[in-house]
């Protein structure tokens, strides 16, 4: 069964967003905010993201387990994910799948988050697992690069788990090097190991910009 909102996750209002074609492969697509995120909620970088017009579905910060749901599972992602030309249009290939669900990770691309805790993410894999996309990395783990187009349109076609690097036509430079046996292993965390946020910025702080 499909759920629209991830069971345990805050939830914000991420706008109007368009809804599925309802044919093609499901897809996860995970990409980073470029900020820290033992300085950084979740909840701060959804809440920005919306603001300027690039709601994901969910924001996660591996350091504390929280988690932020701005679209419903329904909707498609407004963070362009990576664009190509096709019959003189520019199809954004977030917009192609029967589900193209987005994880934007409060973490830097050079400081590849499986390399950290990962305190809430058996919820995260759970609730991606209930669309059936498969726990698989069609272009291999993300941040290695040098992958022909040829081969990242092939990869795309099958579904499953992708890096933001690895979406045809992107030019994001996130997730960094995962390591994806890690990430889908969905280590448990004990609610004693969960950290609490951090303190609301200023109104003078900036977070970074995703990748």
């Amino acid at each position: 069964m499909f759920d629209a909102w991830m069971p345990g996750a805050e939830r914000i209002d991420g706008g109007t967003a368009p809804g599925p074609s309802g044919i093609g492969a499901p897809r996860a697509v995970w990409t980073v905010t470029g900020s820290g995120p033992d300085a950084w909620s979740a909840r701060e970088e959804a809440l920005r993201l919306v603001e300027e017009g690039r709601s994901v579905h969910l924001v996660w910060n591996p350091f504390t387990g929280e988690v932020v749901q701005s679209l419903a599972g329904t909707r498609r992602s407004r963070m362009p994910l990576g664009r190509t030309s096709r019959y003189s249009l520019h199809v954004d290939h977030g917009h192609e799948g029967r589900v193209c669900l987005t994880v934007a990770v409060v973490a830097r691309s050079e400081e590849p988050f499986t390399s950290g805790p990962m305190c809430g993410l058996s919820p995260i894999l759970a609730w991606l697992d209930s669309w059936d996309i498969p726990r698989r990395w069609p272009a291999g783990p993300p941040g290695q690069g040098g992958t022909a187009v040829e081969e990242l349109v092939r990869a795309w076609s099958r579904g499953g788990h992708f890096g933001h690097d690895q979406v045809p036509g992107s030019t994001s430079a996130g997730p960094g090097a995962l390591d994806g046996a890690r990430l889908f292993a969905g280590p448990a965390t004990a609610e004693s190991d969960l950290r609490s946020p951090p303190a609301p910025r200023r109104s003078d702080q900036q977070p970074s910009a995703v990748s």
